[in-house]
């Protein structure tokens, strides 16, 4: 078959297809209409192709290929409205978030953890079962992280400049605050999910993950895509967190949120760039030297980050050198 393109027009010499569907669907329609339904439809396929999204593909070929597709439109929106029903709520949801955290647990090596359904349990507060899950790292209930899990419907960040003081609905800080509360845990972390999240939780998580002093984590995954690496990324934060009992020690909350969002930052940085080796072959040595400047910048804030929760300040010249990417010293 000979494919020609010349000023915008495709021209294709002595076609010929072996496709059941497109030979059905041809069938149906007068030898007229042949031609422009064959031209739509490869249209259409190609738009498809390009924009790899089958929920816009559907949208935009109903009415081109008419009840022929309509089928299969009702099909996939029937599927999709299942899976929203069913992925994100209840039991089903908790379940995801546990599978999750035991896959983080086997990568990370946290095989000591204990992951705890606490959803129809309820807690220390009257009537109160919020704080869905507890982590026990190494095993005990002292030393533990809560997790919220929030994947069927989003709810407002909550802050307190713009919040309603009278107002009874939950919000994302108000969700950690009362998990602390209920379930006394060291760590708290609070999930949504990308394609349910409101919109200023997810504004105010940068990548994703979002860390309140005092108050805890937001984090945002996404169960369509089976994306849980920001879950993994605070997970292993708030386990350090948990173990150097930080809540338990007078600390400078400022110091500690600029740490923990440095941190944070070249996570996701190292994250980005590490995906960038496996898809862009030729510049891999750059890019693989960017890679050893961020680990080396994590390394660094690591180390600032063990002092500070060991020593519980950080000196003027230490603050110094840490904003200005310096390596620690003591």
């Amino acid at each position: 078959m000979a494919v020609k393109l010349r000023n915008g027009v495709i021209d294709i010499d002595k076609i010929q297809i072996d496709n059941a569907i497109v030979a059905e669907y041809l069938a149906g329609l007068p030898e007229s209409r042949r031609e422009e339904a064959i031209v739509k439809a490869i249209g259409i396929g190609v738009l498809a192709e390009i924009k790899g999204e089958i929920a816009q593909f559907l949208n935009e070929t109903e009415g081109e290929l008419g009840k022929h597709l309509a089928s299969l439109k009702t099909l996939y929106e029937l599927r999709e409205l299942r899976f929203k029903e069913t992925s994100g709520k209840g039991e089903k949801a908790e379940q995801q978030i546990m599978q999750a955290l035991a896959d983080i647990q086997t990568a990370a090596s946290f095989s000591s953890d204990e992951i705890i359904d606490l959803s129809k349990q309820r807690g220390q507060l009257p009537r109160n079962k919020t704080g869905d899950i507890m982590v026990a790292i190494e095993g005990k209930d002292d030393c533990s992280i809560g997790l919220e899990v929030k994947l069927d419907k989003g709810v407002k960040l909550g802050l307190l400049d713009n919040r309603d003081p009278a107002a009874q609905t939950d919000t994302a800080i108000g969700q950690l605050l009362e998990m602390r509360a209920n379930r006394g845990t060291d760590a708290n972390v609070i999930v949504f999910d990308e394609d349910s999240v409101d919109a200023t939780v997810a504004a105010a998580c940068t990548g994703g993950v979002k860390f309140i002093q005092a108050v805890g984590f937001i984090v945002i995954i996404s169960t369509r895509r089976g994306d849980f690496s920001n879950l993994a990324v605070v997970y292993s934060i708030s386990r350090e967190m948990a173990l150097a009992n930080i809540y338990a020690q007078p600390a400078d909350g400022q110091i500690m949120t600029m740490i923990v969002e440095r941190l944070l930052y070249l996570l996701n940085d190292y994250k980005s760039v590490e995906k960038e080796v496996s898809s862009i072959k030729k510049s891999a040595d750059k890019i693989e030297a960017s890679l050893k400047k961020v680990s080396q910048y994590i390394v660094s804030t690591e180390q600032y980050l063990k002092h500070f929760l060991e020593s519980g300040e950080l000196s003027e010249r230490q603050l110094l050198d840490f904003y200005s990417v310096s390596q620690f010293s003591n």
